[in-house]
């Protein structure tokens, strides 16, 4: 038998959450309150950029110059921010692998708030494009930590409620952030109010302990260090390598990134096009690309909400498969059934979309965790999380060749919306884990 055969199944069998009575209720909600308090954080700095970039841009390059550079340029701050996400998804995964899962939510907050204020003192599109990347850098890693950091937490009976809850906040940050374009006319303005997450992090260290799970896990680790053969040898513990391989790993990745991608594709090209879309509709209202947001940011909560009861009542797949379909649907409705001059019906089309896609982004962020061993999860969670954002920056990044040969934002936007239906697709490949424990 080889060495990585021996010991990648020693996941420890840990509970949880040890203690019990009020102690353990009162330190879930912290657990609850902190992570979400991130993902609202996230949620709003990373649609910030959506709604302020026309003025951002046109500011920062000049007004002079045309809407064509002026979209060529706005891509590549956007693609950027995407490239920053995906890296940052990764690096950040590993990171709460090896250091622990706290540490890495606190390092991505306090590098997401930092940037993210500094885009309020751009000068240049090149200086707000750099802040941008390191942005996304940090949003990346902090939505990868708290999916895995209270996957690992929670009780297993209400674990997929519990996260269906925590997406919400994703979309409640989506809302603010049109509140505050709403509230704010000065894009600088936004993006100072957008570096307050690095409040939450004095938050996070005093309240939150690291994960019961991943310290046996690392003691387990540690203990293996000290075996040796028959010979006398040392034995190697498996290698990052050999454990994706083992046990279908690796396959739960393909799978992973496959369903995840198909959500950021559709999700990305509808969040960052509908402004723009409504922008050029005709007698459009003032304040209907901030509306637009809300509504979509708003129903989107009950989408996640109904997350968890769907994924424990269907099962993963199922609902997954569900979700992708629906923003298929949804997006269809939207962008085809509205052309030419504004309707109030945009808002109804939005609020289906932002439905469908936080029932879909719940119902994900539910599966993912728990298809990886507690040594690699974070690591196999971030990759899946992430390298659809490579995909995804390549498309923002012919954003303006898209737009125009497809015939506007609205075409544009709906042909991405065919990438809901691979998440749905990649499921029949899937395995279920609905009855699996997180010490699988």
């Amino acid at each position: 038998m080889s060495s990585s055969t021996t010991f990648s199944v020693t996941e420890p069998n840990v509970q949880p959450i040890a203690t019990s009575g009020g102690q353990t209720k009162w330190y879930l909600f912290w657990v609850f309150l902190g992570c979400w308090l991130g993902g609202i954080f996230d949620g709003m700095d990373s649609s910030l950029m959506h709604i302020v970039l026309p003025d951002a841009v046109g500011e920062l390059v000049g007004k002079s110059v045309g809407t064509a550079v002026t979209s060529q340029v706005a891509s590549w701050v956007s693609t950027l921010f995407l490239l920053g996400w995906m890296l940052g998804g990764i690096i950040f995964g590993r990171l709460g692998d090896t250091l622990g899962r706290v540490k890495a939510m606190v390092f991505s907050i306090l590098l997401y708030s930092l940037f993210t204020g500094l885009c309020g003192f751009a000068h240049s599109w090149q200086e707000l494009a750099a802040y941008r990347f390191l942005t996304g850098v940090g949003i990346g890693g902090e939505l990868v930590s708290i999916a895995t950091f209270l996957s690992e937490v929670w009780p297993k009976k209400t674990k997929a409620i519990a996260i269906g809850c925590l997406l919400t906040s994703y979309q409640v940050g989506v809302f603010l952030a049109g509140g505050l374009n709403f509230l704010l006319h000065d894009w600088r303005q936004v993006f100072f109010v957008g570096a307050l997450p690095a409040l939450l992090v004095l938050f996070l260290r005093l309240f939150l302990k690291e994960s019961p799970l991943w310290v046996a896990t690392q003691e387990a680790h540690a203990h293996t260090e000290l075996l040796v053969d028959e010979s006398g040898d040392p034995i190697a513990p498996p290698t990052l390598w050999q454990t994706l391989q083992e046990k279908g790993q690796m396959r739960s990745i393909v799978v992973g990134s496959l369903a995840f991608t198909g959500l950021l594709v559709g999700y990305w090209a509808s969040l960052a096009w509908i402004p723009m879309w409504i922008h050029s509709l005709e007698n459009v209202p003032a304040n209907a690309k901030s509306l637009a947001t809300m509504v979509q940011g708003s129903v989107a909560i009950l989408g996640c909400l109904m997350g968890g009861p769907l994924c424990d009542w269907l099962g993963r797949r199922w609902a997954i498969a569900l979700g992708g379909i629906g923003c298929f649907g949804a997006s269809a409705w939207l962008f085809l059934g509205h052309s030419g001059a504004f309707s109030p019906s945009v808002y109804w089309g939005s609020g289906v979309l932002g439905f469908f896609i936080g029932l879909l982004q719940s119902s994900l962020y539910i599966y993912l965790p728990e298809l990886f061993e507690t040594k690699i999860r974070a690591t196999a969670t971030g990759t899946c999380l992430n390298l659809g954002r490579l995909v995804t920056a390549i498309a923002v990044l012919f954003m303006g060749v898209v737009v125009l040969g497809l015939g506007g934002y609205g075409n544009a936007a709906f042909a991405f919306g065919f990438s809901y239906l691979v998440g749905s697709l990649a499921m029949i490949w899937a395995k279920e884990t609905k009855h699996l424990n997180l010490t699988h």
